[in-house]
């Protein structure tokens, strides 16, 4: 069980940034009028942020259900080649049955993390993925029971701020972390002061990505 919870420690901060996303989306659930069970039930079946915070928009406009299905299962194609690769270099030397059970805590960040680190065991993937999924549901029933009783308003930081911290993350380990901080700090200053929010958020983390792009040497940490 070592390996578990060595694997459990090495997610410790991305469950950090998943409880307030989680939260969200358990409080914009219930808003949009799914309840307590249906919003806990979505996060421990579908398990798939981006497309559940889709399928609860959908929810609120009324569509209908086929179209919800279909949304959800749009947004989650990339999961078809993010397995596919997965098992060609994590997962080949592990049965059947274990491939299924990581297959369902294989989502973007547990995929990020596990194609930049070495291999690892069965049950240091197992605890990674236990930690980012319990944290996921847990994060969803706190939201849901908060959910009705503050503004929709509040919520709508945490997806960006996963993101943000995904690329802060993965620049320090590149960067020095003085430039990266200062750099990522500069773009994304000058954006929200231009009142564009989230979304300058965002457009601070595709820039700091570009540059990234287009500097390999220096993301690379060469001199």
């Amino acid at each position: 069980m070592q390996e578990f919870w060595r694997g459990y420690r090495h997610v410790l901060g991305v469950v950090a940034g998943f409880l307030p996303i989680a939260m969200s989306f358990g409080a914009l659930s219930v808003q949009a009028g799914l309840s307590l069970w249906a919003t806990v039930g979505m996060s421990m079946g579908l398990y798939a942020g981006a497309s559940q915070f889709a399928a609860i928009e959908a929810v609120k406009q009324n569509l209908p259900w086929f179209s919800i299905v279909l949304t959800v299962l749009i947004i989650n194609l990339r999961h078809i080649p993010m397995s596919f690769a997965a098992v060609h270099r994590n997962y080949q030397h592990f049965s059947t049955g274990q491939r299924w059970l990581l297959a369902h805590g294989l989502i973007d960040e547990t995929f990020a993390l596990e194609m930049t680190d070495e291999l690892r065991s069965f049950w240091f993937y197992i605890g990674m993925h236990i930690g980012c999924w319990s944290s996921w549901v847990i994060g969803t029933w706190v939201g849901a029971q908060i959910g009705l009783f503050l503004p929709e308003q509040w919520f709508q930081f945490a997806l960006p701020g996963l993101f943000l911290y995904l690329l802060v993350s993965n620049l320090r380990q590149r960067w020095r972390r003085e430039m990266s901080i200062i750099l990522f700090a500069g773009i994304a200053l000058t954006l929200m002061l231009r009142s564009l929010g989230s979304t300058g958020i965002l457009l601070a983390i595709l820039s700091v990505t570009a540059i990234a792009c287009c500097f390999p040497r220096l993301a690379s940490g060469e001199e």
